[in-house]
Formats: structure tokens, sequence, C-alpha cells
């Protein structure tokens, strides 16, 4: 009998430890998640130190070079951009933070830019794309909050470079986040004023119920749907990248939001919100159908064809 009275009282210690434990990590992300991280952005951003550039002509007869950026921080940033090879006057500039499996490739849903030029920037992520088991998953978490970090230190990164340029307009450049690329876009345009506009294309105003509505989609069990949502919002740093807070300080800059009115991945009401967390001077627009895809053609044509309509609002010509 008091065999089992000691191993009972050890797994009620073990439990009780396993629960503390898992408290105090759940306490300390929670914290860790909200830290104001503009003065590691600046440290981590550092200046460049070397660039590696390519170029080759498209099709169109448009100019594609591929840039990577070091920064004697130790952060490098790949992007790519098409433009014109000669140019009559300065372009603008749309700098697109899109899905993390589009990345850079953002610049191939663009034909002929005419007089502007298209900037795709790849998240810095240098994890595994595909993770099978939780040993790979728990390896992938640190890698993939450190890219998470390091996106906005990135975008200033190229900021820097593109204020090198001649052939860019330093008061047309816009920077686009769509879907995934929304907070990092906000948080962005919120921290430096060398973005002359923001495009929010697809994107909710609260973090968290975003990361909700995915959790929905791929689990049915619905009392897990707040706990993880949290869990997960905390690991990617959504109070850090408060989409709702930051898109409220870039007035007097312009800012276009464009919705969907079929979005399967926004909760509903996040993009009226976050309309009205903006402030003038503002636009909100709407796409026919469901979320962006870069498979959804139509989809894609009509977000650029309402780029291109608001272009002038968003650089100020109207």
């Amino acid at each position: 009998m008091k065999s089992i009275a000691k191993v009972r009282s050890l797994l009620i210690w073990l439990v009780l430890l396993v629960v503390l434990s898992i408290t105090i990590a759940l306490n300390w992300l929670r914290w860790d998640s909200g830290l104001p991280r503009a003065d590691w952005f600046s440290q981590r951003h550092g200046q460049i130190e070397s660039v590696i550039a390519t170029e080759s002509i498209t099709v169109y007869g448009q100019l594609l070079e591929s840039v990577q950026l070091i920064s004697d921080s130790g952060l490098q940033v790949s992007f790519r951009i098409i433009r014109k090879v000669e140019y009559d006057a300065p372009l603008p500039v749309l700098m697109i933070l899109g899905g993390y499996r589009t990345g850079s490739d953002a610049v191939e849903l663009f034909d002929d830019v005419g007089d502007k030029a298209i900037v795709g920037v790849e998240y810095p992520y240098n994890g595994p794309e595909k993770l099978k088991g939780m040993i790979a998953i728990a390896k992938a978490i640190p890698l993939a909050r450190q890219a998470i970090l390091d996106t906005i230190p990135a975008v200033l990164l190229i900021l820097d470079w593109l204020a090198d340029q001649p052939w860019v307009d330093k008061k047309g450049i816009i920077v686009v986040g769509a879907s995934l690329g929304v907070p990092f876009a906000a948080s962005a345009a919120a921290l430096d004023e060398r973005i002359s506009a923001v495009m929010l294309v697809h994107g909710a105003a609260d973090n968290r119920l975003w990361f909700q509505k995915q959790v929905a989609r791929r689990i049915d069990t619905e009392f897990l749907h707040y706990p993880l949502a949290t869990i997960l919002d905390w690991l990617a740093y959504g109070p850090t990248f408060d989409t709702k807070k930051h898109i409220a300080t870039v007035s007097p800059r312009p800012v276009l939001i464009i919705g969907a009115r079929d979005d399967e991945r926004i909760p509903t009401g996040q993009t009226e919100l976050l309309f009205d967390a903006a402030r003038d001077p503002k636009r909100l627009r709407w796409t026919e159908g469901r979320h962006i895809q870069t498979n959804r053609n139509e989809i894609v044509e009509e977000l650029l064809r309402i780029a291109y309509d608001e272009l002038p609002f968003l650089v100020g010509d109207e």
C-alpha cells in the first residue's frame, strides 16, 4: 500500500510540474509576443554591407533584377524587381508582401508593368518548407519566429537600397500587403515614413481572429479554436504586428483597403473594421469571389485592375 501511495504522490507531483511548466511557458510567450520591437528592428536592420544582383530581360522587354542584400547585422533579404529598361521619369514602386509561398515570385503575376516598378519580397525564412512530424515542427518554430521578426528590418533594408536607385520615385513607394503580408505592410508603414502609401489586400484587422478562422477551417472541434488561435497569435508575435493599431498611424499618407466579397479566410466584418481603423485619406474597394490565390486568375486580374486604377490616389496625383 505504501508503494502505491508513493506512486500516486509522484504522479500528482509530475502532473503539477507539467501544468506549472506549461503555465509559465504560455505566460512567457504572451509577454514576449507583445514587447515593443522598434529598437530591435532598428538594430537588426543595420546598414547594407554587400549587394548581389543579377539581371535579365523578360518576354515583355522589361528588366528583371534579382537582388540580395546583406546587412552588417547579419540580416539577409532577397527580392525581385520588374521595371522598364529605359524610363523618362522616376517610377512609382509597388513593394509586395504576399503569401509565404509567393514571396518574390509575386512579380510573375504582372505582365507589362508600364510606368511603374514592382518589387516582390522574399520572406527571410531559412527553415524547411515541408514539415513532417512533431520534431520537425518543433525545430522549425524558432526559425519561423525569427523570420517573422526579421521581415520588418528586411523591408527597411530594401527601402535603403531603393533610396539609392535613380529610377525610383522617392515620393511614390507603396507597400502592398496581401493576405499574410497585411500585418507586415501596416507595421512597416507605421515605422518608416519613406513608405508613401499603403495597400492592404484581403486582410483582417484582428490577427487572433484571423488565426481562429484558419484553425476552424482545419479543425472541427470548436472548443479548441480559441486557445489554439491564441497560442498561434502569440507564436507569430500577433500583438507586435497589430494591424488595426498600425494602420491608424499611416495618415496623412493614403491607404487603400481591398476586401473580397466571399472571402473564406477572413472573418466577417474584418475588412470593414480595418477600413474604419485607417484615417483619411483612405478608400475601400471590393473584389468579387474568394480570397486571393495565385491560381485564381480572375481574382488576381481584378486586383491588378484595382491597383492600377487607384495608383493616382496612392501617389497623390488626384
